[in-house]
């Protein structure tokens, strides 16, 4: 829409995309650091997938429902086509996307956030004698098995998919919004103390979370301590997302957290202010434009 493509062209455009659609997800069960770029990678193709439409390259107007397309590669017959184009043009998807507070798998956050609680609250890691962690049942192949590799790490990557990796993490380290990039380097994935922690910490099915997930993706935590009490802390809401969503200090923070190593503090805060002004000085784009063209 920004490029005033025509329909003909955008139907090309969403063609040419969709034949350059990929993102497997085997990265996540036996590495490979290739995951990152997914995102960045969707959004280079959908800019580039415009060029080329623009230009004249044509694409399938069937790629989304026809016999060979995205959705009979990706969905077979699990789909309801009228649901693609339902509220379209009306009803808008943007205002209840989740910011990511920690650069790690989405699953783990609500467990971070209820070990950081109990944090908050004075539990410390030599009070721990044991945790359990209550997630919904979908997401236990991602952040749970297999145990071994969950509990121990290869490398920082695999930490950032395992559940008692980042709730152990959650209790020692505070850095970005609570957990930032430098805890799921490979020197923090073999951390002794934090691994120590992760072993103690058990992944199980919670029918609570079962009920709420997909559209939310909840952890129920309980500590078990020494003094033989135990402490548990529910997180039932996604930090980020609508219900709950990241004030623009903390978006502030994490923009300027993630853009530290290419821009200085003061280039950062003015990119941040500029974004922030969209919504009131139709300009502003232009001006963003302008300071990421001297970066």
């Amino acid at each position: 829409m920004l490029m005033k493509l025509n329909a003909d062209e955008i139907t090309s455009a969403i063609g040419i995309s969709a034949s350059m659609g990929a993102g497997l997800l085997e990265a996540n069960r036996t590495g490979g650091t290739v995951k990152r770029m997914h995102c960045g990678w969707a959004a280079h193709g959908g800019v580039v997938a415009a060029e080329l439409a623009q230009a004249g390259l044509t694409g399938p107007p069937t790629v989304i429902e026809g016999r060979f397309g995205f959705m009979q590669a990706y969905c077979g017959d699990q789909v309801n086509l009228d649901e693609i184009t339902d509220g379209l043009g009306s009803t808008w998807v943007l205002p209840d996307l989740f910011f990511k507070p920690y650069p790690c798998n989405h699953f783990t956050h609500t467990g971070i956030d209820a070990a950081r609680t109990l944090k908050a609250k004075g539990v410390t890691p030599d009070q721990i004698v044991s945790i359990d962690l209550g997630v919904p049942s979908p997401v236990l192949r991602t952040i749970a098995e297999p145990r071994e590799s969950k509990i121990k790490p290869e490398s920082g990557y695999h930490a950032a998919f395992s559940g008692p990796f980042t709730v152990a993490a959650a209790f020692y380290r505070e850095n970005g919004l609570g957990l930032f990039h430098e805890d799921f380097e490979d020197e923090s994935a073999h951390d002794p103390e934090i691994l120590a922690l992760a072993a103690k910490v058990n992944v199980n099915a919670s029918e609570e979370c079962d009920a709420i997930f997909p559209f939310q993706f909840p952890a129920v935590l309980t500590a078990h301590l020494k003094d033989g009490t135990s402490m548990t802390e529910k997180v039932l809401v996604n930090r980020g997302g609508p219900k709950n969503p990241l004030t623009d200090a903390e978006l502030a923070l994490k923009f300027e957290s993630n853009v530290r190593d290419s821009l200085n503090p003061d280039q950062a805060r003015e990119v941040a202010h500029t974004i922030f002004d969209f919504a009131t000085n139709k300009t502003s784009l232009a001006n963003l434009a302008s300071l990421l063209e001297q970066v």
